[in-house]
């Protein structure tokens, strides 16, 4: 599954695609029948993704290969359409797969007062959902999960972050990271910090176990009105293994940015528990 990748629209519609093929190889979600993807992603294995959208769904799909052919299908499609969430009832704006289990976490925004919750997909519907928190004014907006450490991590509309026990299912911290709306966040490979990028284009990163601030760039994506489709600020992150930190913007930018060694990382962090500010 690794050949293949997932898009999602305004227009609520979401295709599947594999890699030197021009067109879409599947369309799940056709346009104008939906409301507008806010995010896509693959289960740990590829065998399954999930769709959450702007209406506060998550509809789940498990995709499969016919013996003898690459080409993709959808088992008992109707059947996974009914697998179809409400998880927030104004917008779900995130959601990850915790591990290969059937548990999913949702980050969003809705009249029941949970910005983020915890569901079981095995059990019946009424029953799915396991543990909610109320955490972020205005709602939550991006969340990631530290798999070894088994945190969840998710930011705020306000700019705060609230880091989760996924284990104990309890908030364990919370913390004013960003003066704007929190946009995205991504985790080192290595468990050792997270990055942060928020509204007015400022990107921060964090230690993982200490949650100080360990490096600050702002202004790396400012605000944009001639991209307004796109949004504001910083947009995307992705850190590699290489240490390499990608981000993306609505001023229209990709940047890479090289961060210190671990070991740098590590000191760094010491001396910003210890009282210290450091930047790069």
């Amino acid at each position: 599954m690794k050949s293949r990748h997932l898009t999602g629209c305004q227009d609520g519609s979401v295709s599947l695609w594999e890699w030197g093929h021009q067109t879409a190889v599947a369309t799940p979600r056709p346009p104008g029948t939906f409301a507008k993807v806010t995010r896509v992603r693959f289960s740990q294995h590829g065998n399954k993704f999930g769709v959450a959208d702007s209406d506060g769904h998550l509809s789940l799909f498990q995709v499969a290969c016919r013996e003898g052919t690459a080409r993709p299908f959808f088992n008992n499609l109707s059947r996974l359409f009914r697998q179809n969430y409400q998880c927030h009832s104004k917008v779900t704006a995130d959601f990850v797969f915790l591990g290969a289990c059937s548990l999913i976490a949702t980050a969003g925004h809705g009249s029941e007062g949970r910005n983020v919750a915890l569901w079981d997909t095995l059990l019946p519907q009424n029953k799915s959902l396991i543990q909610g928190f109320t955490c972020h004014e205005q709602g939550a907006s991006s969340l990631i999960l530290a798999p070894q450490h088994q945190l969840l991590i998710s930011g705020g509309k306000k700019g705060d972050i609230n880091i989760f026990d996924v284990r104990q299912r309890q908030q364990r911290h919370r913390f004013q990271a960003h003066e704007s709306a929190i946009k995205c966040l991504a985790l080192d490979p290595h468990e050792e910090f997270f990055v942060s990028g928020a509204g007015d284009g400022d990107i921060k990163i964090w230690g993982l176990t200490v949650h100080s601030l360990l490096y600050s760039f702002p202004g790396e994506h400012p605000r944009s009105s001639f991209f307004k489709n796109i949004g504001q600020g910083v947009t995307q992150l992705h850190v590699d293994s290489a240490g390499r930190l990608f981000s993306c913007g609505a001023d229209g930018s990709m940047k890479v940015r090289q961060l210190p060694e671990r070991d740098c990382v590590k000191l760094a962090s010491y001396y910003s528990f210890a009282g210290c500010s450091t930047f790069l």
